[in-house]
């Protein structure tokens, strides 16, 4: 389905202890044609070596791994997704990944209390902080040589976001990934995403010639948010006009879900038989996470109808 697709048509969301690289293999192998990597922290990739060993090493094999082709040959994009408020030290912590990837994603969304009391992620939205924002883009931009993309959530004023993407479009986002929800305090989803702010973008950034299909234009808009089954995905695309889609915790249960959009799903023992194959190949996930995706695949199975077959799968 990916066959001459751009690079941001069908992305893998980051996220949390569940972007492992075997997952996120497992969803080239389903038509993904990027995938990012879980959010990390720019003190945490500095002063970590647990973490930074792990991160490098997951980008490593993900760079390397011959499963991380698209159905048209093409090589899968990784994007490394890094959360910070400080432009020098985001480009410091993104030089030490570089090597590895394809793109340098700022998160813009996280709703953590860990991101509240470090003031980065979601909480960097508010208009007194668009300076220090813009500022982190551009220096990202110019520090590095890989294109750099934001991820965002809607501000406290939703029709303030289209303002600040514009702005970090100007500064040099090449990809802008809009999931068109506020930050909600309960760090769950706040009822369905608002994708007519999706669509609001994309006319924003044609009326401001800076959308690549125009001339000088350089950026995209990618969608995120209300998509459950294959169907939703070429409702999102056709009522945003956006030029990607990003899906986070409903590829954890079909993680077939961008290849099920243009019908070629698989079953779901299928997909689980190539997740278990691939977390062998490339163990860097504790088992626990393993785990987790395990359950959460298992949800696509019919009743239980094919649970029979698990030992098969070993």
């Amino acid at each position: 389905m990916a066959d001459g697709a751009p690079w941001y048509r069908y992305a893998a969301a980051p996220m949390v202890d569940q972007s492992d690289v075997a997952f996120r293999l497992t969803t080239v192998k389903y038509g993904a044609t990027a995938t990012w990597t879980q959010m990390y922290h720019t003190q945490d990739v500095l002063h970590d070596p647990l973490v930074s060993a792990r991160a490098r090493r997951e980008l490593e094999l993900g760079q390397c791994a011959p499963e991380n082709l698209r159905a048209d040959g093409l090589r899968a994009s990784q994007i490394v997704q890094l959360a910070g408020n400080d432009p020098a030290v985001l480009v410091e912590a993104a030089r030490c990944l570089e090597p590895w990837a394809d793109g340098i994603d700022l998160n813009l969304g996280c709703p953590q209390t860990r991101a509240q009391r470090g003031h980065y992620g979601g909480y960097l939205l508010g208009k007194k902080d668009w300076d220090q924002v813009e500022a982190c883009v551009r220096a990202l931009m110019e520090g590095v040589r890989v294109p750099i993309s934001v991820k965002l959530r809607l501000c406290d004023s939703a029709s303030d976001t289209i303002p600040l993407a514009v702005r970090l479009a100007r500064a040099g986002a090449r990809v802008l990934t809009l999931h068109a929800r506020h930050v909600a305090p309960n760090r769950r989803r706040a009822g369905p995403a608002k994708l007519e702010y999706v669509h609001e973008l994309v006319d924003a950034l044609h009326a401001h010639q800076l959308h690549v299909s125009q001339p000088g234009g350089h950026t995209v808009v990618v969608s995120n948010g209300n998509v459950r089954d294959p169907n939703d995905v070429v409702a999102n695309l056709t009522f945003t006009h956006a030029d990607g889609i990003m899906i986070g915790e409903p590829l954890l249960v079909r993680p077939d879900l961008f290849a099920a959009a243009c019908g070629r799903g698989a079953e779901p023992v299928q997909v689980l038989s190539t997740f278990l194959h691939l977390s062998a190949q490339y163990p860097t996930a504790p088992l626990a996470h393993v785990q987790q995706h395990v359950r959460s695949m298992l949800r696509a199975w019919p009743h239980g109808r094919e649970t029979r077959r698990l030992p098969q799968l070993g």
